[in-house]
C-alpha cells in the first residue's frame, strides 16, 4: 500500500501528525512553560499547530504565524496569519517575546538572512526556538512528512548558522527516534523510545531542537573553504619546501664527514 503525502496544511489534522504534535509539543513545553506570561509570540513557517499546542489550557498570548507560502497556515488560525518574505520581516524591530521557527528553513544557504531577520524583530530579552531535521539520518526517517522539505542541520554547523545570524545556542534536545512508519509504536512507545534514545543513543534522533537567545557582539562569519588537511598539506608543493630539503641533505653530509 502506497504511503501517499497529504499536503502540508492538512498534513497535522492526520492521525501521524496529531502523534508529532504530541511528542514534539511536549519538548515545547519543557522549554517554554511560562508562554501565557508572554505578551508577543510570533510563528515563523508551518508553526500554527505547534502554537496551539504551547497554548492550550493556558491563557492564550497574542500570537502570530507568518509563512513564506499561503498554502501553511491561512486556515489554521483566522485573523492572525499572514504571508511575508522570510528573509525581510514586515514587523517593528524587538517587537516579539518569542519566536517559534518550524519548517521555516528550506534553503541552507538562505537560513543565515531568515534566523537574522528573526532575530532582529526579537526583544533584547527574547527567546527563538528553531526545529529541524537531523543531518544523521533525520530526513531519511522523516519522509511523507512535512519535514522532507526542509533543510538537514547537525548541531556543529546550527552552531555556525547561529553565530552568524547574531544568536548564541543556550539550550539543545532532540525528539522522534522512531522512524515515521511505524505509527503503531509512535502512538503507543513515541515518548517512552524518546527518553531512551537520549540515553542510549544521543544525537540519533530525528529532529533537532535549539532555543537560541541575541548576542550581537559575538557575531561570527561562515566558514568560506574548509581547512586544509594535513594530506593535502604533503600532497600540494610548498613554496620553499625543495630548497629546505636540499639544505637539509647539504648538512647531514657535512655532519657525517
Amino acid at each position: 500500500m502506497l504511503d501517499v503525502m497529504p499536503p502540508e496544511s492538512s498534513f497535522y489534522t492526520t492521525a501521524r501528525g496529531q502523534c508529532f504534535l504530541a511528542l514534539v509539543g511536549e519538548r515545547l513545553r519543557w522549554f517554554w512553560p511560562d508562554l501565557g506570561q508572554q505578551h508577543a509570540v510570533l510563528g515563523l513557517g508551518h508553526a500554527a499547530a505547534y502554537l496551539e499546542k504551547l497554548e492550550s489550557g493556558r491563557n492564550t498570548p497574542a500570537c502570530l504565524v507568518a509563512a513564506n507560502a499561503p498554502q501553511w497556515d491561512a486556515a489554521s488560525i483566522p485573523g492572525r496569519s499572514c504571508v511575508v518574505d522570510l528573509h525581510g520581516l514586515p514587523f517593528q524591530p524587538e517587537q516579539f517575546d518569542r519566536v517559534l521557527m518550524v519548517h521555516a528553513l528550506d534553503d541552507r544557504k538562505q537560513s543565515v538572512s531568515v534566523l537574522r531577520a528573526a532575530g532582529q524583530v526579537m526583544k533584547p530579552d527574547g527567546r527563538l526556538l528553531l526545529i529541524v531535521p537531523s543531518r544523521f539520518g533525520g530526513r531519511s526517517r522523516l519522509r511523507g512528512t512535512p519535514f522532507r522539505h526542509d533543510a538537514a542541520f547537525s548541531r556543529r554547523c546550527l552552531k555556525q548558522m547561529l553565530a552568524a545570524a547574531m544568536l548564541k545556542p543556550e539550550q539543545w534536545d532532540e525528539a522522534l527516534f522512531l522512524p515515521t512508519g511505524a505509527m503503531r509504536w509512535m502512538r503507543h512507545n513515541g515518548r517512552k523510545m524518546d527518553i531512551a534514545g537520549k540515553v542510549l543513543c544521543p544525537g540519533a534522533g530525528s529532529l533537532i531542537l535549539v532555543e537560541a537567545v541575541r548576542d550581537e557582539y559575538s557575531a561570527l562569519s561562515l566558514p568560506v573553504k574548509l581547512r586544509q588537511r594535513w594530506l593535502s598539506r604533503s600532497l600540494l608543493p610548498v613554496r620553499g619546501t625543495a630548497k629546505a630539503i636540499q639544505d637539509r641533505k647539504y648538512v647531514s653530509r657535512i655532519s657525517r664527514r
